[in-house]
């Protein structure tokens, strides 16, 4: 307590809509503390200006880090991944050589042909 004002921190609720609720050093904020979770309570503006009670002082502890979790699918999505673009590559091989067997000058045999012609008339 710094010359009759309480210092930011948090603090017993006064309201009891929480274990503790923090204050800004001018009013109280809608931070509450219940069992480690901080969750947002809104307080009445009437009640908002009232200071801590001497010693109510609370010890929150600072949120816990999330658990990292690895995520089992993962390596699956990759070959998933893998496996669509392979397939996609010989779809698109396919549709290309499919196209080029489609011309009548070059037989399947990939030797391309020479069309008969006649000897000119003369006469």
């Amino acid at each position: 307590m710094t010359n009759g004002t309480f210092p930011s921190g948090w603090y017993r609720d006064p309201t009891g809509q929480g274990d503790a609720r923090y204050w800004n050093g001018v009013a109280w904020t809608d931070s509450v503390n219940r069992g480690g979770v901080t969750v947002s309570v809104p307080i009445a503006a009437d009640q908002s200006q009232l200071p801590p009670t001497p010693g109510s002082e609370v010890q929150v502890a600072a949120p816990a880090a999330a658990p990292q979790t690895t995520s089992s699918r993962s390596p699956l999505a990759v070959i998933f991944g893998i496996l669509a673009v392979v397939l996609l590559v010989v779809v698109i091989v396919l549709l290309v050589n499919d196209d080029e067997s489609d011309d009548p000058a070059i037989p399947a045999t990939g030797v391309p042909t020479v069309p008969a012609t006649d000897p000119p008339s003369t006469g």
